[in-house]
């Protein structure tokens, strides 16, 4: 059972604020708890996928390895993010490896429930289809950036799409904290801790942002945007 501080998470959520008050009493109806703990593995890529998740505490890491058996990470899913939905529409295994970056609780709606939920309430489709859509965008995104962006305007862009949750939570401010280290960003532009500080290091002293052990103040994400082309 969803305690008040989870269902508050959820109801913060655009996925579930976006339902109807009918259909987001069936979800939490249908929620199931999942505790994991440090470093466990919550699926690895070409698992079934079994449902639908959202970080309610704690952090997922999203990663595939190379060919070399070097972990690539393609995101830190944090508190509110949602993640999980392809596998049960196109029924295919999972897209990624899946870890608890840290002690994390995840909400769980399997999908024989999300089927049942779709099938009572159609309109929950349009949600989901943009929110597909919105995954094929910044997967594009990543794309052009590695095809045509400088390493520099490369951590730009993670660190904008890391202040949103990759895309789940907007913010209306033009200054924000992510927390997330400088290895953790290495890894996600494939790159070397060393070259990371370097880079933070050049756009701190242009204003842009504030270094920070284990987190980083964006001091103008409107000037960050412009540096990474962001459309």
């Amino acid at each position: 059972m969803l305690v008040s501080k989870h269902q508050q998470t959820l109801s913060q959520t655009l996925w579930f604020s976006s339902l109807s008050d009918e259909a987001q009493a069936l979800v939490l109806d249908m929620i199931k708890i999942i505790p994991l703990n440090t470093g466990q593995c919550l699926y690895s890529k070409g698992d079934k996928g079994d449902g639908f998740h959202c970080v309610l505490e704690g952090r997922v890491r999203v990663s595939n390895l190379n060919r070399d058996g070097k972990e690539m990470v393609l995101a830190y899913l944090d508190k509110g993010s949602s993640f999980g939905e392809i596998s049960m529409f196109d029924g295919l295994g999972r897209t990624h490896d899946a870890h608890a970056e840290s002690a994390t609780t995840l909400a769980l709606i399997n999908e024989s429930d999300f089927r049942a939920l779709v099938a009572s309430h159609p309109s929950v489709y349009e949600y989901f289809t943009k929110l597909l859509c919105a995954r094929l965008r910044i997967a594009f995104s990543f794309i052009d950036a590695n095809a045509n962006l400088s390493l520099k305007q490369q951590l730009a862009k993670r660190l904008i799409l890391h202040s949103s949750n990759f895309g789940q939570i907007f913010s209306i401010n033009n200054t924000v904290e992510i927390k997330v280290s400088q290895e953790s960003l290495a890894l996600m532009i494939n790159s070397s801790r060393q070259t990371v500080n370097r880079l933070l290091k050049e756009m701190e002293k242009q204003g842009l942002l504030r270094s920070h052990y284990g987190r980083i103040t964006l001091l103008d994400s409107d000037a960050l945007k412009t540096l990474c082309e962001w459309e």
